[in-house]
């Protein structure tokens, strides 16, 4: 589904869920709500469920697909009471799980991931640039999956021109605080094993497989540009996302905006306050709505 104008108002208007384990997928819903904010078609009510599974562990913790997909059905079920227009899954790794869930063989409502977006993205720059290269980053989940670059070798794009390395942990060290001292090293340790397998002086892109990393997009990009020499260009599949969402829709008055669009956040597991304080003030100078329910999210612990 490429925009929220092929999506029926109900009464009261489209009610949009968004997940992510995590906040990573907070900038989607941040991007949504200003992009929004400017747009026709009612009322909108966006509600991020953040389906971290537990305290102790994340999806990537869990022993096989089957066990993660098991808990993410759970998730699913429990979103879909929400009664939404749509969940869209603004994350890769959930987005590779919800492949093997029960809901997606009879969903209850309309389900969109972030995969294909990225497939698409990654295609078309490296259709455009056909001397360049893809290093490819994301959790341990997505990358083991193959999801990407079988995509992208259904598109035409050589496997060889992919270069897909995991960053196991990051994506939790960014969730607990963008800023920590700790993610510069974490970035760079992957950034070297990927420069490794990269072609000296090839043209180079870095397509961020994990919401959690367009928080640190020009840490990659800096990174990588040391390691090898090579001007890069970022790709970020979660912002094309949120274009392809709100393509379609028409502008309203500036008077209109604000009442129309509403954002809620919802955990399952406890969000420390230096956590959401942490995150929020890289929301706030794009959506502060978002930066705001974040603040005051409401924990949910039977969520799922």
């Amino acid at each position: 589904m490429k925009s929220l104008s092929a999506l029926e108002d109900r009464p009261g208007g489209k009610t949009l869920v968004i997940t992510d384990s995590g906040l990573g997928g907070l900038l989607i819903c941040a991007g949504l709500e200003s992009r929004l904010r400017g747009t026709t078609g009612g009322p909108v009510r966006l509600v991020y469920v953040n389906a971290w599974p537990a305290a102790g562990h994340g999806y990537n913790d869990l022993p096989d697909v089957r066990a993660r997909a098991a808990v993410f059905d759970r998730a699913l079920a429990a979103m879909a009471r929400l009664e939404p227009s749509l969940i869209l899954i603004a994350c890769n790794t959930l987005s590779v799980i919800y492949e093997a869930t029960a809901f997606r063989r009879a969903p209850s409502v309309p389900v969109t991931g972030i995969l294909e977006e990225g497939a698409d993205l990654f295609t078309e720059a490296l259709t455009r640039d056909q001397e360049a290269v893809l290093a490819l980053f994301g959790t341990r989940t997505t990358i083991g999956s193959g999801e990407h670059v079988r995509r992208l070798g259904e598109r035409g794009i050589d496997p060889r021109r992919v270069v897909a390395e995991p960053c196991h942990g990051l994506a939790a060290a960014i969730d607990k605080d963008p800023d920590s001292p700790a993610v510069p090293g974490l970035i760079d340790a992957c950034v070297l094993r990927a420069a490794a397998k990269l072609p000296v002086g090839a043209p180079l892109y870095a397509g961020l497989a994990c919401t959690h990393y367009a928080y640190v997009a020009e840490a990659f990009r800096e990174s990588l540009r040391m390691r090898t020499g090579s001007s890069v260009g970022i790709l970020d599949p979660g912002a094309r996302l949120v274009d392809g969402l709100v393509r379609g829709l028409a502008a309203r008055t500036v008077e209109e905006r604000e009442a129309q669009i509403a954002v809620e956040v919802i955990s399952k597991i406890e969000l420390p306050e230096d956590q959401r304080k942490a995150v929020s003030r890289r929301i706030d100078p794009l959506s502060p709505a978002t930066a705001k329910a974040l603040i005051a999210y409401r924990r949910s612990p039977r969520l799922f």
